[in-house]
């Protein structure tokens, strides 16, 4: 495959329950089926001190102010740091199901100026290509049933962070799929947008 050495970074983005998961591991699965090398990471992670916390509001047996919550959640990542470096070296691609942006478009959503959340990512190896899943909190809320965190549930909360990704699609160049049109065909537009962006690092698909 040849080109760059350092791993190419996906983030997958969306409103809670809108597919990332699912989508990214059907990603994961047809890179490899190409002989990519990948890995695979997921905010929260739970696994970590910060992440204990992090699971702890939004289960709702900690109360924290929005500004709090958001510096949690960029220090979960800040937590995982040299992991992720050392697997952007040692693969092509690295998945990653929620990551830096997710902390923009749900900190500005809970009234966080863009410049300040922007901040607390700064430093953090930097995605590559981000996907913004689309879909209407409407058609994603009854995935989860009942087992749902406080953000979850915040119907409210999911649309405005839903219009602050499309919002900050344009101003940044993330890539807006439409995750309303199934699983199949949502992962082949996803395919193609990676396809598109490995290409530019010289790994051909």
């Amino acid at each position: 495959m040849g080109g760059s050495t350092k791993g190419v970074l996906i983030a997958i983005e969306g409103i809670d329950a809108v597919g990332k998961r699912t989508q990214s591991s059907l990603l994961n699965s047809w890179l490899r089926s190409k002989s990519f090398t990948t890995s695979a990471m997921s905010f929260p992670d739970y696994g970590t001190a910060i992440g204990q916390e992090v699971k702890r509001f939004l289960l709702g047996t900690r109360n924290y102010s929005p500004e709090v919550r958001h510096m949690l959640f960029a220090a979960n990542r800040w937590e995982k740091k040299a992991e992720l470096e050392a697997m952007l070296l040692g693969v092509d691609v690295v998945i990653v199901n929620r990551y830096s942006e997710s902390n923009l478009a749900y900190g500005t959503s809970n009234g966080l100026p863009l410049p300040w959340l922007v901040n607390l990512e700064e430093g953090l190896p930097k995605s590559d290509l981000v996907l913004v899943l689309d879909a209407s909190p409407g058609v994603v809320y009854r995935r989860r049933g009942l087992n749902k965190d406080r953000y979850e549930r915040n119907v409210g909360l999911q649309e405005r962070t839903r219009n602050a990704y499309l919002m900050l699609a344009k101003e940044f160049g993330w890539k807006v799929v439409d995750a309303s049109q199934g699983i199949e065909a949502t992962s082949s537009a996803l395919n193609s947008e990676v396809s598109a962006v490995l290409a530019a690092n010289g790994r051909t698909v």
